[in-house]
């Protein structure tokens, strides 16, 4: 019995408990106290005539001692019921947030991949934009060259046969 006690106290060491929890303890301890003293303090039944004197008082309080011991074993039993499916309900939202955790880990490596291909596209379009400019202030004719320039645009800012694949 010692050590299965060590052993919910182990278990139970480095946990948070629900404040809420601890009041309902706290208060249903109080309550099973209070009751076993009003079953004390209701003990006192007059001397019958015949008997000696505290004979039944005293078989009263031993009646009300051993209804109160039911109810303290009783009460016992419930919390133990209680704190079994509290450690069951424990285990189970350990690991959905386990789960949870994973999976933002995932979504997070995700968006990053994301960013540094989004990243790299911008910087290729804003190199190939200043050649294009570099190239057309240092020849300025037009016409029929514009659509040569823009076709060579277009020819640089094609995603490459890769990155097509990959996000099909």
């Amino acid at each position: 019995m010692l050590r299965k006690n060590r052993d919910y106290r182990t278990a139970f060491h480095n946990q948070t408990i629900p404040i809420a929890n601890i009041r309902s303890t706290v208060t249903a301890r109080q309550h099973g106290a209070k009751q076993m003293s009003e079953a004390l303090s209701d003990v006192r039944v007059p001397n019958q005539p015949g008997q000696q004197p505290g004979q039944e008082s005293v078989e009263s309080v031993a009646l009300a001692g051993a209804a109160a011991i039911q109810r303290i074993i009783a009460e016992r039993d419930n919390l133990r019921s209680r704190l079994g499916s509290q450690q069951r309900e424990m285990m189970t939202l350990t690991a959905l947030n386990e789960e949870l955790r994973r999976q933002l880990v995932l979504i997070r490596h995700h968006y990053v991949e994301l960013g540094s291909k989004i990243l790299a596209q911008l910087e290729q379009f804003d190199q190939v934009t200043r050649e294009v400019m570099r190239d057309h202030s240092q020849n300025p004719t037009g016409g029929s060259n514009d659509d040569a320039n823009l076709v060579a645009l277009a020819h640089r800012l094609k995603p490459s046969n890769g990155y097509a694949k990959s996000a099909s």
